[in-house]
């Protein structure tokens, strides 16, 4: 049977933790992405640390012998990445105190602004307290990594993780595929948004139900959080033949659509358009037809002309492209949304 224990990580001091920076795995796939807290947020938690506040209890997963071995590393953060890599930022000069900063055990020390280089050279001792700063970090050892996912979940219910980061911590092999088809050039090359947020996996997982939902019932489902939640629950063990089909289905179509649009590319700013892009690749192979980005921009202009046409001469204007115009703007999940965009996508190009 599967076991999960935790226990404090003793003498977890800055100083120990930092000089340990190397062994420590802050990005298993089960973790939110970093670098999405303000600079007031970073400043705000090294005061705590200067004043001597208590801040919250971090989790990390001890390995065991086994995998120190295997991997070098003897952490992976479940729970604490943003605090840990502000501490380190901070130690490394990547950002200063606060210009209203007080030391409160002396306000007449002036350590507002100062970087932990200026206070290493000023104030030694001051330095030596912020290094000596015991981290309450849980350590948490267990021979599933599934539950290692579940505990980072429960661990955020209190924190706003979005519908992406709350799907890739259920774990599993659907999980896992999404992961990998978030990986492929299109994604990390192509698309324009970011994937602070898990933004490129949520994209993927819409591909992969699109193929499993043709599957299932040849037809396309909508592609809301619901949906990508089922999918990930249903597949997420014993289903391996149809999760190497489907992601084998996706991984050629992106195959072509990576060939087609550039870097960055100002085509695919938006999430809600992946999906119909797509479908209308898939379309372009059964009929024989090729997909050039100079067609697809040229459509976008079209559009654009046209809302512009219909400001003032509504009757005038192509009332498709006007719908095509208005569902980009809503409900860009919904099953019905996706087939009306194509079919005027495929009617124009």
């Amino acid at each position: 049977m599967s076991y999960i224990e935790t226990s404090p990580i003793q003498h977890s001091t800055i100083l120990r933790i930092y000089s340990e920076k190397d062994q420590i795995v802050v990005d298993p796939e089960y973790q939110r992405n970093g670098g999405v807290w303000t600079p007031e947020k970073k400043q705000l938690l090294i005061d705590s640390i200067l004043n001597n506040y208590d801040i919250p209890k971090m989790y990390f997963h001890q390995f065991d012998r086994k995998e120190r071995q295997a991997t070098g590393k003897s952490y992976s953060i479940i729970d604490g990445k943003q605090r840990i890599e502000t501490i380190w930022a901070f130690i490394e000069n990547k950002f200063c105190l606060s210009d209203d900063f007080e030391y409160q055990d002396d306000i007449t020390i002036r350590l507002s602004g100062l970087s932990y280089d200026d206070i290493s050279k000023e104030y030694p001792k001051i330095k030596i307290k912020f290094d000596s700063f015991v981290l309450p970090i849980i350590g948490v050892q267990t021979d599933d990594l599934d539950l290692i996912e579940d505990m980072f979940s429960r661990l955020n219910e209190a924190v706003p993780l979005n519908s992406a980061e709350k799907r890739n911590a259920f774990g599993g092999d659907m999980v896992t595929e999404i992961r990998k088809i978030s990986k492929h050039a299109f994604f990390t090359t192509k698309v324009k948004f970011s994937n602070n947020r898990y933004q490129h996996y949520e994209a993927a997982a819409r591909l992969l139900l699109v193929e499993v939902s043709n599957i299932e019932s040849d037809k396309i489902f909508d592609t809301k959080k619901v949906y990508l939640d089922s999918m990930v629950k249903k597949y997420r063990t014993g289903h391996t033949a149809t999760i190497e089909l489907v992601s084998g289905i996706v991984t050629h179509y992106l195959d072509a659509m990576d060939q087609c649009f550039t870097f960055n590319d100002s085509l695919l700013r938006a999430q809600g358009n992946i999906v119909v892009y797509y479908l209308l690749f898939k379309w372009a192979e059964d009929n024989n037809t090729t997909i050039t980005r100079s067609r697809l921009f040229a459509f976008t202009e079209l559009v654009k002309t046209n809302r512009e046409l219909a400001e003032t001469n509504y009757e005038s204007a192509d009332f498709d492209l006007l719908e095509y115009d208005r569902l980009t703007q809503q409900g860009t999940n919904d099953a019905s949304n996706i087939r009306e965009r194509l079919r005027v996508l495929t009617d124009h190009i």
